[in-house]
């Protein structure tokens, strides 16, 4: 069993497309009989296997920090809630999980709350639409003064900060996507513009690229006063075990 120190975030994330019929049948017996049910609504055969590789993911990152199997969990996603571990034997472990086509990842801490997401630059189409409907004002302008090359690559990074920190609030896209903004600089950084009545510093952000083709976010919620949390993003299918660098950053 691995220790996770309480300033400390874990973000695990796998690449999918390549993982083995017998995996995925591995990793769909730990899952719960309400993840299967879900899992087997799916249409296509890769949703099906992003979720399955997604939910068993999070279930053996969380058997590293606690002493319990990966099935032995009991983790709560009913009525459109942000899912949570259920029970009241926890440890005060926290998680977030997130899929898209091709790659999964999800995020581990104690004490906190945290959002997670992942998407793919491949994936959109109409972002200049998507972005006047949705983004904020000064989100917009900087959006429009990339060069066109550099237009959808920004855009993911924006929508997958956006999406992480709405996960980590627990609303999704319920919440309006241009009452907050994400304001990036030339060096590595990232502000945070937050909505009425949050306090910015309450929050850390991290930005990676995975590979060239996708964009991972993370939201970590914690009060201003603290030190800003450790955050460590490895691929758990790694035999080195170096961790991914971060490509832009709210705090130091």
């Amino acid at each position: 069993m691995q220790s996770l120190p309480p300033h400390e975030v874990r973000v695990w994330y796998r690449f999918t497309e390549s993982i083995a019929d017998s995996e995925l049948e591995t990793s769909s017996a730990i899952l719960s009989d309400a993840e299967r049910a879900r899992a087997g609504r799916f249409v296509f055969d890769r949703d099906r296997r992003d979720f399955i590789v997604a939910h068993a993911l999070v279930r053996r990152t969380l058997s590293q920090y606690d002493r319990r199997s990966p099935e032995a969990w009991r983790i709560d996603a009913t009525g459109g809630q942000k899912p949570a571990i259920a029970g009241d034997n926890a440890g005060a472990l926290t998680f977030n999980l997130s899929h898209t086509h091709g790659l999964v990842a999800c995020a581990i801490a104690r004490d906190t709350s945290v959002g997670v997401d992942v998407e793919s630059i491949e994936r959109v189409t109409g972002e200049h639409e998507i972005a006047q409907r949705f983004f904020s004002p000064i989100e917009c302008r900087s959006l429009d003064a990339c060069e066109p090359a550099l237009y959808r690559r920004r855009f993911i990074e924006l929508w997958t900060l956006k999406e992480s920190y709405l996960k980590g609030i627990g609303t999704g896209l319920s919440h309006p996507l241009h009452t907050f903004s994400f304001i990036f600089d030339a060096n590595g950084g990232v502000t945070f513009d937050a909505p009425p009545d949050v306090a910015a510093a309450d929050w850390q952000f991290v930005l990676a690229a995975p590979s060239p083709r996708y964009r991972l976010a993370l939201a970590v919620r914690h009060p201003s006063s603290h030190p800003a949390y450790r955050i460590v993003l490895q691929d758990a299918d790694a035999v080195d075990g170096r961790a991914l660098p971060i490509i832009a950053s709210s705090r130091a």
